[in-house]
Parts: C-alpha cells; structure tokens; sequence
C-alpha cells in the first residue's frame, strides 16, 4: 500500500469514526443516566472536529457575509455619487441663474442711466464663429425691430461694435477687436484725441499706433470714443491703457488698451437705435474711476 492511500484509508477511518460519534450524540446514547462516563467520553472525541466544522461554517459564513456587505456597500457608493452629481448640476444651475441675473440688473440699471442719450434695444447673441471669435457675432434683433447697418452695439461696461449687416430678425455685428473695426478715440483724463483705437487680430486687445511720442498719454487713462468719423458716439467707454511704447525710430509710440467688455463672456447687448444725446456731455471723472485704477498687460483683472 502506498503512502497516499494510507493517508486515504486513516481520512476514512477517521470520518467513520466522526460519523458514528456524531450519530451516538444525536440519539442521546451518550447521555443517558446509565452511561454518563461514555457519553462524556465521546463528546471530549469529537469535540475537536466539531469545534474544527463550527470554524468551517463560520468561516463561509463570513465570506458570503462579506460579499453582501461589499455589494450593499458598491450600491450605496453609487446612489451618494448620483446625489453628488445631482446636486453639482443643482448647484451650477444656481449660480448661471445668478450670474444671468446679475447681467440682467447690470444692463436695466444702464439702460436707465441711458435713456436721455440713447433709445436702447436689447439683443442676445444668438451665435459666434469660432473661427473668427473676437471679430463677429450673431444677435436676435434684425430689419423687424427697426434694427440698420451702422447702428453701434454697447452693453453696460462699453464698446462692442458696429451693425454690419441684418435679416429679419438677426443682426452681424463687426467687433471693435476687429482689424476693420477701428474706432475714432481720445483720452478721456486729457480730452486728446490721438487718432483710432484698432483690433491686434486674434486678441483681446486693442492698439492705438503712430502716436506722436510727445503726447500726453500714460497707463491707467481711460479711453472713449472721439465721435469723430460719424460712425460712434462721443464719450463711449472702449478700454483702459496699459502700456506705452515707442516705435522703431522713436518718432512716434503705441499705446495697448484692454477694453472694458469682456468679449469672451458676451450674451447680451444693447444696440443704439437712436442717439437722443450724445453721451460725452454728461460723462464724468467719477463714474470712469469706477472701473480698477491698473490692469496688468497679458492678464486678466
């Protein structure tokens, strides 16, 4: 007999032997008053291979009971994430609903402010080529509401452009940003009128080149529209200079602005149907100090 089947026929042995035990104890022969010695004597045999299945059982137990718990866990982990997204969705519905209302009361307070110098129709941006993103715009107002090429757009911070073109109900508007866009300007602290405020092409900035270098011009002046030209009002907010340099050969210099609309955050805007005054009569120190004293060139305020 080999040496595995040994260890076969003693397994065998040993289950019989647990078997029987198991039997004897079920039936209560152990126990009766006439053999309580024996029934002692079997329970102390087959304690160890109880004790050894009770460890067995338990052991099963607690892996399926893990399993349970890993998989009511996973399905909790999943429903707190669910309410986490719907909450974050909450969350920024909440805040565009603010910022949607704070434009709103921004653009009815300017309108207010307005209504002396311009009959104001509002008009959301409707579309944008983002091929072209700081040159055109789409708006919703067109030919049915009155609206003309050559009309200016503004909202409440300044200068956005010019109608260029309409259909029915929709309007393209050329933005100042644009190289076609020039607008006559001056500085508003000094009253010069050093020439036009131009786009830089695919920037967020305007220029105003070929200034003689010994005009009066700094960072932080303000610069509005000179009116001249007879496309743009006089004293219409454009943008805030931020630097001054000289040109090759030191005749001439070129001031960088940074306009005072963000044209990357447009949604709604104000075209000038009718100019009842211009604004440049009214406009003050004060309410020009208003905006930041310093922007920082090449970033944002």
């Amino acid at each position: 007999m080999t040496k595995k089947q040994k260890i076969i026929v003693c397994l065998l042995v040993v289950l019989v032997l647990f078997f029987t035990f198991k039997m004897l104890l079920n039936t209560g022969i152990g126990e009766t008053a006439a053999q309580p010695l024996g029934g002692k004597i079997i329970r102390e045999i087959t304690a160890p291979f109880q004790k050894g299945i009770m460890l067995i059982t338990t052991s099963v137990q607690n892996v399926f009971g893990y399993f349970n718990d890993s998989k009511q866990l996973r399905e909790q982990n999943k429903i707190m994430a669910e309410k986490i997204v719907r909450l974050e969705e909450q969350i920024y519905d909440l805040e565009a609903e603010r910022l949607e209302n704070q434009r709103l009361k921004n653009l009815l307070q300017y309108k207010e402010e307005k209504a002396e110098n311009y009959e104001l129709v509002m008009g959301r941006v409707i579309a944008r080529n983002h091929a072209n993103w700081y040159e055109m715009l789409i708006v919703d107002q067109g030919s049915k509401q009155g609206i003309a090429p050559g009309m200016v757009v503004v909202n409440h911070d300044g200068l956005i452009g010019r109608i260029v073109s309409v259909t029915w109900n929709t309007a393209e508007v050329l933005l100042i940003l644009d190289r076609e866009g020039a607008v006559g300007a001056r500085i508003f602290e000094t009253r010069y009128t050093p020439g036009v405020a131009v786009g830089t092409s695919n920037s967020q900035y305007l220029q105003m080149i070929h200034l003689p270098h010994d005009l009066p011009i700094e960072p932080n002046q303000t610069v509005v529209t000179s009116g001249l030209g007879g496309i743009y009002p006089p004293g219409i907010r454009i943008g805030k200079v931020i630097e001054v340099l000289p040109e090759p050969g030191g005749l001439m210099k070129t001031a960088t602005l940074k306009p005072f609309v963000d044209f990357s955050r447009l949604e709604e805007v104000f075209i000038i149907k009718q100019v009842l005054k211009p604004e440049d009569e009214l406009i003050t120190t004060e309410n020009m100090e208003s905006e930041e004293s310093s922007v920082e060139f090449g970033g944002e305020e």
